[in-house]
């Protein structure tokens, strides 16, 4: 394994400049930074060791799991010093990995939902709605302008594998984006009337996810068809994005497999 103890060495370079850099630049190289174990293995299951640098730690060498990630790929080895120095998390575990970015193809129309992510600015947040939609059986993400890098080092730490599953599209306008979908568009609000429950949501939708704090925008909010709360025990307002996003997906999902008929529900049009 060849051995890096030089900050002037390329590769230091590259991860550096990856691990800190902007959206531009990564869709640029069409290079990201991946770091962990669970997040390299889920890479490797998805689309093998090829075109993949790791960069192990001197001190995690001796580590199982490293060990055995590194095994038919192709590796090197990095001083501790300067391995802290490209790492993007402050206790790192000992392994990095320099991938290119997939690209994924989407979908047949009608084998999920489809997410519509407006201004989610919080790399972790954005992660944690993506790791959710993924689970749940989305077959596309469609994201804002202001939404964090969904290939950044924390996004994908979020996510944990989501965006090795989930097709991520972003669009420069995403109501317009909304109303080319022509799939029921399904928005969460607390000043809704009706409870998510009482939704029929079978069959093809979009869920629109905003941020904590702007919420969904005006512009896209007028694209929903259907607005619902999530029913919440008095002295509770609100859920954080992630979490409203979770309930709303895992109830989408609960009807598909159950199949339920209620009279009571409101078909989408």
């Amino acid at each position: 394994m060849k051995h890096i103890t030089s900050r002037d060495n390329p590769l230091f370079k590259d991860l550096l400049r990856l691990s800190n850099a902007s959206r531009g630049t990564r869709r640029e190289e069409g290079r990201t930074v991946l770091d962990g174990v669970h997040l390299i293995r889920a890479y490797f299951d998805r689309f093998g060791r090829q075109s993949v640098e790791l960069i192990v730690k001197d001190a995690a060498r001796g580590h199982p799991e490293i060990a055995a990630l590194a095994e038919g790929a192709r590796a090197v080895s990095m001083a501790d010093g300067i391995f802290d120095d490209v790492a993007p998390v402050q206790s790192p575990v000992g392994v990095l990995a320099l991938i290119p970015i997939p690209e994924l193809g989407i979908g047949p129309p009608g084998a999920g939902f489809q997410v519509l992510i407006d201004g989610v600015q919080e790399p972790g947040n954005l992660g944690s709605i993506l790791r959710a939609a993924a689970a749940a059986g989305a077959r596309l993400a469609h994201l804002s302008p202001q939404c964090a890098d969904p290939w950044s080092p924390r996004s994908l730490r979020g996510g944990m594998g989501a965006q090795f599953l989930l097709p991520i599209q972003e669009h420069p306008d995403l109501s317009a984006a909304a109303r080319r979908l022509r799939v029921p568009i399904v928005a969460c609000s607390v000043h809704a009337s009706m409870s998510l429950f009482d939704l029929d949501m079978r069959g093809e939708l979009a869920f629109a996810v905003g941020s904590e704090g702007a919420g969904i925008s005006p512009q896209l909010l007028e694209c929903a068809q259907h607005r619902i709360r999530i029913p919440m025990r008095p002295g509770m307002e609100s859920l954080n994005a992630a979490g409203a996003a979770t309930v709303c997906f895992y109830e989408w999902l609960r009807q598909q497999e159950a199949g339920v008929d209620r009279a009571s529900r409101v078909p989408p049009k």
